[in-house]
C-alpha cells in the first residue's frame, strides 16, 4: 500500500469521524472496558510522562508486561494471508498488542475502541515504534459501520463481550458483589446476547473486501477444564459455560446479581453464527493452552489433532494442575483424539 493510499485511509476515517483529538477520531460515545480502573489508569498516566511504555509497564503493572508486549500473543496472524499489504481493522483494540503485530507486518491500521485511555498507550507505543502506519478510533465496535474497506479484521477476545453492555474493570467485574452501577443502556431492553453477536459479526462481514479474512479468538464453552469445574473467565461462575443459557442466566441472578450475557460457544455453534452473519468459507483451529497466549494451534480435523504435542504452560505450577491441565490433555487430544473439548477456539473466515 502506498504512502498515497495511506493518506485517503485517514480522509476515509474523518468522513465517519468529524472530531480529532491527539491523533484519536472521537466518536463522541463514552465506554469504558480495561483491566485498570480510571483512577489507576491516570496514576498509570503520570508515570507514562516520564517514561516510555515499557519502563512504565514494568514499573506500575509488572503483572501484564507480557500481555502486552510479548510477541508470542501474534501468533495466530500467522494463520492470515499476508502476501500483500492491506488494511486490518482491530476492534476492540485495548492495549494494541495485535494492532501491532499486524502493522509491523506492513499492514495499515485502524484500531477502534470504546477506551479512551487504550488508545493513548497505543498512540504512544506506535509513536515510540515509528509506526505510523496505526490509525486510533474511539468508538463503540457495536456501533462503527465501515463498508467494504478492510482486507483484514480482528475479533480476538471481543465477541464474547458484545451483549455486555455495562462498564468493566476487570478484576471488579469477577467480584461476585458486582452491581449494575455503571449499566450503559439500563433505560433499553436489550436483544438476547446471541441476536446482539450477530449484528456485531455482520458490521464485521460488511467492512470487508471481497476475499477478506475475519480473525476470531474466543474460548470454547466445552472446554474440558469448564467441565471439570473451572469457573466461568467471564463471569467467574463454574459450569455457566456449557449449561442451557437459561439455566446459566438463573446461577448468575443468585450469584451475580445479574443477566449471564457472556456467551461463549462451540465449534458447532460458532460456524453458525459465522455463517448467519454472511460467512461461507471458515476454518477453524484448536488453540492450547489458551488463545491469549497460544503455544499450539493445530486445525480442527482429524489430521489436525494429530499434530497435537506437549507445549510449555508456565502457569501449570502445582500437582493438581499438572494432573488436569497437562496430562488429562495429553490423554484426550493425543489418545481419544477428542479436539471439541480443546480450550479455545481461532477461526479465519473469508468472505
Amino acid at each position: 500500500m502506498t504512502q498515497k493510499e495511506m493518506i485517503d485511509l485517514k480522509e476515509y476515517l474523518k468522513l465517519h469521524y468529524k472530531d480529532y483529538d491527539d491523533g484519536v477520531f472521537l466518536s463522541g460515545k463514552t465506554g469504558y472496558w480495561s483491566n485498570l480502573s480510571e483512577k489507576k489508569n491516570k496514576e498509570f498516566y503520570k508515570i507514562l510522562e516520564k517514561n516510555d511504555c515499557k519502563t512504565a509497564v514494568k514499573s506500575f503493572m509488572p503483572q501484564f508486561e507480557e500481555m502486552i508486549f510479548s510477541s508470542k500473543r501474534e501468533a495466530a496472524l500467522e494463520l492470515l494471508d499476508h502476501s500483500k499489504q492491506g488494511i486490518c481493522i482491530d476492534y476492540g483494540s485495548m492495549w494494541g498488542v495485535l494492532s501491532v503485530g499486524m502493522a509491523k507486518r506492513g499492514h495499515h491500521i485502524i484500531a477502534v475502541d470504546q477506551t479512551y485511555d487504550s488508545l493513548k498507550f497505543l498512540k504512544l507505543r506506535a509513536t515510540e515504534e515509528s509506526l505510523e502506519n496505526i490509525h486510533l478510533v474511539n468508538d463503540d465496535i457495536r456501533d462503527v459501520n465501515f463498508k467494504n474497506i478492510a482486507d483484514y479484521a480482528l475479533v480476538n477476545g471481543v465477541l464474547e463481550w458484545i451483549p455486555e453492555t455495562s462498564e468493566v474493570v476487570v478484576d471488579d467485574y469477577f467480584k461476585k458483589s458486582s452491581s449494575l452501577k455503571k449499566e450503559k443502556k439500563s433505560n433499553q431492553i436489550l436483544k438476547k446476547p446471541r441476536e446482539m453477536q450477530i449484528s456485531f459479526l455482520k458490521k464485521v462481514y460488511e467492512s470487508l473486501k471481497k476475499e477478506g479474512q475475519l480473525l476470531l479468538a474466543i474460548e470454547n464453552k466445552l472446554h474440558y477444564g469448564y467441565l471439570l469445574g473451572q469457573p466461568d473467565p467471564h463471569v467467574n461462575l463454574k459450569f455457566t459455560t456449557f449449561l442451557p443459557r437459561n439455566l446459566s442466566n438463573i446461577i448468575s441472578r443468585v450469584f451475580r446479581k445479574k443477566d449471564y450475557r457472556t456467551h461463549i460457544y462451540s465449534f458447532s455453534e460458532l460456524k453458525a453464527l459465522l455463517r448467519e452473519a454472511g460467512f461461507s468459507k471458515i476454518d477453524d483451529f484448536c488453540c492450547f493452552p489458551m488463545y491469549h497466549f497460544p503455544s499450539l494451534i493445530v486445525p480442527n480435523s482429524k489430521e489436525g489433532i494429530r499434530q497435537y504435542e506437549t507445549y510449555e504452560n508456565k502457569d501449570i505450577i502445582t500437582w493438581k494442575q499438572k494432573l488436569v491441565f497437562r496430562y488429562f490433555e495429553i490423554f484426550l487430544m493425543k489418545y481419544l483424539k477428542a479436539r471439541n473439548f480443546c480450550p479455545s477456539i481461532i477461526i479465519v473466515a473469508t468472505k
